[in-house]
């Protein structure tokens, strides 16, 4: 099982198996904290083959500068039937309003799937406005 994207965003949506995303980041700016950012989807698209066939427990976690869960972890159970030579991709979409931001610094966000990391992207929080690129 692979990760070809995991990101946050402002949107997403999944129609007919095709994941459509608009507004991917990794830094927010606030004038002060702590605060809330009002919302965001975290995006994970998993690539699997055949040796993936069977039930995975993947799960969200959001990490503040210092170690802890800003939220409490979400967790889904997926299942995946693959034929021996194919290949085949599950879209998970984590949508959070209110997202809160204790304090700046960087956050990291995490895909867990089975009890091991998958995937993880910081977040750059900052007082004021966000770096443009």
């Amino acid at each position: 099982m692979q990760t070809e994207i995991f990101t946050i965003a402002d949107a997403a949506t999944v129609t007919a198996g095709k994941l459509s995303m608009l507004g991917s980041f990794d830094h927010l700016g606030a004038p002060s904290f702590p605060t809330r950012h009002s919302a965001c989807v975290v995006i994970c698209k998993l690539r699997m083959d055949h040796h993936d066939s069977g039930r995975h427990t993947v799960q969200l976690r959001i990490i503040d500068p210092d170690g802890a869960d800003v939220i409490p972890p979400a967790e889904s159970v997926i299942e995946v039937d693959i034929s021996i030579d194919g290949s085949g991709h599950h879209n998970h979409l984590w949508h959070i309003q209110g997202f809160p931001l204790p304090k700046p610094g960087t956050f990291y966000i995490d895909a867990i799937v089975d009890g091991s990391l998958l995937a993880r992207t910081p977040l750059f929080v900052t007082q004021g406005q966000p770096p443009r690129s």
